[in-house]
């Protein structure tokens, strides 16, 4: 898919912009799809349970 954008910009029938717009979404979404499927994003158990436990 993204290989294809580049055709584009030389066929002519897309501008320039909207290539590099095209490009820099694809990219955008492809490091969320990564960051969402690693787990960085989630809280660890040990630390949310430390948190909640007060003085216990």
């Amino acid at each position: 898919m993204i290989d294809q954008l580049p055709l584009l910009a030389e066929a002519g029938g897309v501008p320039a912009p909207a290539i590099g717009i095209g490009m820099f979404l694809s990219l955008m979404a492809l490091l969320g799809i990564t960051w969402l499927i690693s787990g960085n994003h989630q809280r660890h158990k040990d630390e949310q349970h430390s948190r909640t436990d007060g003085d216990h």
